[in-house]
């Protein structure tokens, strides 16, 4: 049985157009979310990190300009780190693939490329 697909997937991020590309070509179970236009609430993203086994700052974007110009300064703690990357999207770094029960952060898109378990 095919794995249901889920993308937070950003359009203009050349590494998310790949990745998109790479599952459109395995599986046609692929639910596309624009999570600029769609942004994940705090619990949506509790509950990838968890899928993940991993903290806020794994999929923090520090090389965005909105980063840049209103956090890169801050030291904030985990929850206040998820009101911000639910309040401002651009931060979360993509593109993010849920499959199942796993999420995965796409980067390098090569290490990703290469996961057997996917599909």
């Amino acid at each position: 049985m095919k794995k249901e697909l889920t993308i937070w997937h950003n359009k203009s991020c050349s590494t998310s157009r790949k990745t998109l590309e790479l599952l459109q070509q395995k599986t046609d179970t692929i639910t596309i979310r624009d999570y600029i236009k769609n942004p994940p609430s705090v619990a949506e993203i509790k509950k990838v990190l968890k899928m993940m086994g991993q903290k806020p700052n794994y999929i923090l974007r520090k090389k965005d300009k909105v980063y840049l110009e209103l956090f890169a300064d801050k030291n904030l703690n985990e929850e206040q780190w998820l009101e911000a990357m639910s309040k401002h999207p651009s931060i979360i770094e993509r593109p993010i693939v849920i499959a199942g029960e796993k999420a995965y952060l796409a980067r390098p898109f090569d290490v990703f490329a290469a996961k057997e378990d996917l599909f």
